[in-house]
């Protein structure tokens, strides 16, 4: 086994010139008189013969207190954990997930409640419970092993991809297609979903509103408000509810004003599908206005939302 005891600091910087070469190794000597320099390159050809094992560790040495300096040259700042909440979500999660429990713990601890909830939440439980526990012994970590995990996690989150923009898909993705397609056509793929794929169906229904929920789905308070509308032509809701039963049709006429429900009538003649199709888009473009300003929420159009009679 190799000693390095047995090479003095000047041997094993003759090594490190022989190894380097004098361009390389010039800048670790320029603090060396010129007759100190001479010396130093023929002690460098006299120890050429040197094992390769005892140069790789020469050069092991040397590289280790080099980076050892660096660091301890090196003023820490204030706060080592800034670099983790100039991460996005996607990022601290692709940092973090695969470490040590302690290390998670002790890492989104410097992130904001609404952003440790975000992280928590993508992992099983069991480690969720895991990481929840420790959070409460995080004052055992004597705080020189907290500024090395905090410069560690440092160092890997440089090899972390940078934010990108882009559509994951997704229940809201698959809205905004259904939101573009005739009434009967979105139902029939719905209708396949939610044989399919029902968690992917609720989903969907969180984002997505159809004609037909204008008509079902409404509480009657949102009802009444919504089909008594001043702004909801009777001939346009005529030609929208040709196609439904009579007591679907009526139970909607209700909602109207006394004075509008007089005016109201059937459509007995048949209508093309577009133009049925078309008044319906044109009622539910009053609802999705009503959403996107934020005057109803969605959850209250699906008939999901709590109310209190």
């Amino acid at each position: 086994m190799t000693n390095l005891e047995n090479y003095s600091g000047f041997d094993k910087a003759a090594i490190l010139l022989q190894i380097l070469g004098e361009q390389l190794a010039m800048p670790l000597f320029n603090s060396i008189s010129e007759s100190d320099m001479l010396k130093l390159r023929v002690r460098s050809i006299e120890l050429q013969h040197t094992p390769t094992a005892t140069k790789k560790l020469i050069m092991e040495e040397y590289y280790f207190k080099m980076m050892s300096n660096q660091y301890r040259n090196k003023p820490e700042p204030d706060d080592v954990f800034k670099f983790i909440r100039d991460l996005n979500d996607e990022q601290i999660f692709y940092l973090l997930s695969k470490e040590e429990v302690k290390i998670i713990a002790l890492a989104i601890e410097q992130i904001t409640p609404e952003r440790q909830m975000k992280f928590l939440d993508k992992l099983d439980i069991g480690l969720k419970n895991k990481v929840i526990i420790q959070i409460g012994n995080l004052n055992d970590i004597p705080l020189e092993a907290v500024v090395d995990m905090a410069r560690e996690l440092e160092n890997k989150a440089a090899f972390i991809p940078g934010p990108k923009e882009f559509s994951r898909g997704g229940g809201k993705s698959i809205a905004t297609i259904l939101s573009n397609l005739p009434e009967s056509e979105a139902k029939q793929y719905l209708g396949q979903v939610q044989s399919d794929d029902p968690a992917l169906y609720a989903e969907i229904k969180k984002h997505y509103i159809s004609f037909d929920d204008l008509i079902n789905s409404l509480p009657e308070g949102v009802a009444s408000e919504f089909w008594s509308n001043p702004d909801l032509d009777v001939d346009l809701m005529a030609k929208a509810l040709k196609g439904y039963e009579n007591e679907t049709v009526n139970r909607v006429v209700e909602f109207l004003p006394q004075k509008k429900q007089a005016m109201f009538s059937p459509i007995e003649t048949p209508v093309a599908k577009r133009e049925v199709e078309g008044a319906q888009s044109q009622i539910l473009n009053i609802a999705k206005d009503k959403i996107s300003s934020g005057e109803w929420n969605l959850e209250d159009i699906l008939g999901e939302g709590e109310f209190i009679e």
